[in-house]
């Protein structure tokens, strides 16, 4: 195993943590009246205007996983994981420019997550450029504290992973409207930083677009519909792969893997939906992925997957939504303050299908129960089994997954 280098992302971040410094600095020396101190619940220092913004971010995320295989001969691995351990920080310059960068330190190395730049000063308008998500897909956008369950399905993780696929964070520049009841996002994309920085060849590039709309939309209920695409071109490697693991992330092994395709491009078609009324919800995705190969004797090929997931706040709330996406929830009643916090009770159905053709990475279906409770907004905590079953070429792996996850972000 070699030795983790920190040098890297962290000497990226220096200039971002210096200007935090100065800034605490300049506002320890100016006058009360021209600034503003608030613990949100990390310190975020405001001008008085509003012009001028720098706030600290992050979140720490601890899994426990227990395995119980009940068919195949693979023996999964149980234990603890730190999921996510991640500081960063964000603001705005000048009421127009807002920034954000910030690194994750769980696993066995780091990674940069969103180290961008955004422009605003256009009415409802946001020009984005730098390591920001491609806009695909409902759940790949909703960031990982607010998902209903531990991980995205494996639709959406397979097809939309940024290592191997074509979504989720990469570098590029992209164009966003976001109103009420529609939104529309679109942009170019490179690879990942940690592909850009490391292989030495020409990277991939593709074009990301998502639209959604939302007819019903207020009054505690919400009809939700959207639809994202992109076309990517592999780069020198020529290469894609799909794939993914039973839906957590403490065992490394895949149980549907497409392996190394080779791919003169390749296209994603993904469509939304939500329905919600009161303190119900239902939220689905399909996600359809094609390849065309670059040796004609090669036919093409395409995969798809799905999930559906229904869930139920037991004490009242309704699905954070905002502008096409969801958000954090606020408990009606924070515990401590004379209330339990928050609690959903969900389930969820989760399919894919790796087979076509001469690629067989095999079928796979989830089925998962949880019960999610929030202390307040930024402390969590999920409980949650599944059962997957799975065939690879001829292979079973069935089993059951029991996980916690406590998480806090701020």
């Amino acid at each position: 195993m070699g030795t983790t280098t920190y040098s890297q992302p962290l000497r990226r971040l220096a200039p971002l943590a210096l200007a935090g410094v100065s800034l605490l600095v300049l506002a320890n020396q100016a006058k009360a009246e021209d600034f503003k101190v608030a613990f949100k619940p990390a310190p975020q220092i405001s001008s008085a205007d509003g012009a001028y913004s720098f706030k600290i971010r992050g979140r720490v995320e601890t899994d426990f996983v227990v395995f119980d295989e009940a068919k195949g001969t693979r023996d999964f691995s149980n234990g603890t994981d730190m999921r996510s351990a991640r500081i960063g920080v964000e603001g705005t310059i000048d009421s127009v420019w807002d920034y954000r960068a910030e690194v994750d330190f769980a696993g066995n190395g780091t990674s940069i997550k969103d180290a961008y730049l955004k422009y605003t000063g256009f009415d409802a308008l946001a020009i984005t450029v730098g390591h920001h998500k491609t806009p695909n897909s409902l759940e790949r956008l909703t960031g990982g504290t607010n998902l209903t369950f531990p991980e995205r399905a494996m639709a959406v993780e397979a097809f939309t992973n940024g290592s191997n696929a074509g979504g989720d964070w990469k570098l590029g520049a992209s164009v966003a409207h976001a109103d009420k009841n529609w939104t529309l996002t679109g942009g170019v994309f490179g690879e990942t930083i940690s592909i850009t920085s490391a292989d030495g060849v020409d990277e991939g590039y593709g074009y990301h677009a998502r639209g959604t709309v939302s007819p019903i939309n207020g009054d505690g209920k919400l009809l939700h519909l959207g639809v994202s695409a992109y076309l990517r071109e592999p780069g020198a490697r020529g290469l894609v792969r799909f794939g993914d693991r039973p839906e957590t992330r403490m065992d490394g092994g895949r149980i549907v893997d497409t392996g190394a395709i080779d791919a003169d491009n390749y296209t994603l078609l993904a469509g939304e939906f939500i329905g919600a009324v009161g303190s119900a919800y239902v939220q689905a995705e399909y996600l359809r992925t094609d390849v065309n190969r670059i040796d004609p004797v090669n036919p093409d090929v395409n995969f798809d997957g799905y999930y559906i997931t229904a869930a139920y706040y037991l004490t009242g709330e309704s699905i954070p939504y905002s502008k096409g996406g969801i958000g954090r929830l606020a408990p009606k009643h924070n515990l401590g303050d004379g209330g339990s916090g928050a609690w959903q009770i969900a389930a969820r159905y989760s399919t894919i299908n790796l087979n076509d053709k001469d690629i067989l990475g095999g079928k796979a279906d989830t089925y998962s129960v949880g019960l999610n409770w929030w202390a307040n907004p930024y402390v969590r905590v999920l409980l949650d089994w599944s059962r997957f079953n799975s065939e690879r070429r001829g292979v079973d792996a069935d089993g059951n997954v029991y996980a916690a996850r406590f998480s806090v972000n701020w």
